[in-house]
């Protein structure tokens, strides 16, 4: 990952997994108390006196890592060795006493944060908490000194057509402003699960990320996130209401608390019901627990129409982990009720690497995950190595990182190496930094 780039649209993966974006039923309390006063203006003169006043709120983030963050896509063809350079990015106090916003992806994997206000005094942040399904991340800084911060507006209230004005270090080039209007809402660009951006065209460019955007009010409406690098004046910023009604959860716990039921979807209509089909239940999930079963249509959900996939995990998200929710589906041609209680959503890296069926040491003593594997130009399932136990009869022979595609030259499920004892011979079919290799383990 380049930290120092805002993400483009073309490098955002589609994440699958239930949750949603902010909504009413998650906690809401403001982190806010007297907020900076924002001077009387007329923008046709001059934005001067609105930046002069936001400009001490916004800061510099710079990241670096000291190794290679492990991720079920680093085997393939990268350098585990190579230490990965600092980059930068953006971000703004929201607090008097150094709570600040930013990009998940401007502190993912990052070892050190160094947070530079713009009266060039640095400071150590550290991550609070985030929230990778929608990239956000709150980030703290120690000082004894009360800081200048922005007071968080109403995204839900921009109009397309509104000022909109962008603060941040593009390039690394300490507070750039620019200027624009809210292009369009609600833009599904292919983020994840929980596509809703604001479009504007107040440029904003590498370095941005984690940026604010702001109204002629001084209030923060954005996150600036991502850019279309095959256009002009097409920037998207996160707005600030999916931030704020989890910013509670982000503080006390970390993460948020979303709603999930653990299942494949493919979607469903005909010409009397439109609904989401279930693909795959989970093993040990919430939806296994239910009931639920592939073939599934699911109808309703706490008596609201299910029309689609993209609805329907935003439905779930805006429940709380432990809520008891009925549904309606279909199963051969019949209506069933049932009842599900949710459990809590993984993190959307967690969704992608297949770590929500993470399997535990065993008798190997070796941890593992259901990832997509590559071989080649060929795609299939395969399990990532996470961690390996000091007393692990494999330590000489698998690496973290490694992705077993077959043991005994059948592929893996995720089952694993669960029903595999050390007691026999086992050959191991491994990737590894781009090479198909074998290990063959005997007692």
């Amino acid at each position: 990952m380049n930290h120092s780039f805002i993400r483009p649209l073309f490098i955002l993966g589609v994440g699958i997994g239930l949750g949603s974006t902010a909504s009413t039923s998650l906690r809401v309390k403001s982190v806010q108390a007297n907020p900076q006063t924002i001077p009387s203006f007329n923008p046709s003169q001059s934005l001067a006196p609105l930046v002069e006043t936001l400009s001490g709120s916004v800061v510099n983030i710079t990241v670096s890592m000291d190794q290679q963050p492990l991720h079920p896509m680093a085997p393939f063809g990268w350098d585990m060795e190579t230490p990965i350079p600092s980059g930068q990015g953006s971000g703004f106090l929201i607090s008097n006493d150094g709570y600040i916003l930013t990009n998940y992806h401007v502190i993912d994997g990052a070892d050190t944060l160094t947070v530079k206000l713009a009266n060039e005094e640095e400071y150590a942040g550290s991550v609070v908490g985030f929230d990778d399904s929608i990239d956000v991340a709150l980030i703290k800084i120690e000082t004894d000194n009360t800081l200048p911060y922005i007071k968080l507006g109403n995204s839900d209230s921009v109009r397309v057509g509104d000022y909109a004005v962008a603060i941040g270090n593009p390039f690394g080039l300490s507070h750039t402003v620019t200027m624009g209007i809210i292009s369009a809402k609600e833009r599904v660009i292919g983020s994840g699960p929980y596509d809703n951006y604001l479009q504007t065209d107040a440029s904003i460019n590498p370095g941005n990320s984690g940026g604010p955007l702001f109204n002629l009010q001084g209030e923060a409406i954005g996150i600036n996130t991502a850019i279309n690098p095959r256009a002009q004046g097409i920037g998207f910023s996160l707005p600030i209401n999916k931030v704020t009604s989890i910013l509670d959860d982000l503080k006390e716990n970390g993460r948020p608390s979303r709603g999930w039921l653990g299942l494949g979807l493919q979607p469903f209509e005909s010409d009397e019901q439109k609904g989401a089909m279930v693909r795959e239940v989970y093993p040990n999930t919430p939806a296994e627990q239910a009931g639920l079963q592939s073939g599934d249509i699911i109808t309703t959900f706490d008596a609201k129409a299910v029309s689609s996939i993209d609805e329907f995990i935003r439905m779930v998200g805006s429940y709380r982990s432990g809520d008891t929710v009925p549904l309606e589906i279909i199963r051969g041609r019949k209506q069933k009720e049932l009842s599900v209680t949710l459990g809590e959503r993984p993190s959307q890296q967690a969704l992608s690497a297949g770590r929500f069926l993470q399997e535990t040491g065993g008798t190997w003593g070796v941890q593992t995950a259901l990832t997509q594997s590559f071989e080649g130009d060929n795609s299939s399932l395969g399990l990532v190595v996470i961690k390996i136990d000091k007393d692990s009869p494999v330590k000489n022979i698998l690496k973290l990182g490694d992705i077993i595609l077959r043991i005994n030259d059948k592929p893996v499920r995720a089952s694993g190496l669960s029903k595999i004892s050390p007691k026999d011979t086992v050959t191991f079919t491994v990737w590894r930094q781009g090479k198909t290799i074998q290990h063959k383990y005997e007692r």
